[in-house]
């Protein structure tokens, strides 16, 4: 997968990647993603660091809540956006598609 990545196959299609986020919470509820987690398909762990939040949405996708972040964040040495989703039901993070 990391190399994937790196080389930017993975992008224009939906990928739905289940992640380990950390999010910023303030008063009024409004999430700030900071950094998410994945698993590679060699098992290893990777952090990655949100560098700036394009966009920011909320989503219902046949009758579920999701919201959804555009996001730039560094993968290796490439710069890469993505779109990360929120299910608000499950409560669940996921990369959704590499834009």
């Amino acid at each position: 997968m990391e190399e994937r990545l790196f080389e930017g196959r993975l992008e224009d299609r939906q990928e739905n990647i289940p992640i380990q986020m950390m999010t910023l919470t303030d008063r009024d509820g409004r999430m700030t993603p900071l950094w998410f987690r994945l698993e590679t398909e060699e098992h290893e762990v990777r952090t990655c660091r949100i560098e700036q939040v394009v966009s920011r949405d909320e989503k219902k996708y046949v009758g579920v809540r999701e919201k959804q972040f555009i996001c730039k964040t560094r993968l290796g040495k490439a710069c890469k956006t993505l779109e990360m989703r929120y299910s608000v039901e499950t409560q669940k993070w996921r990369i959704f598609q590499f834009l």
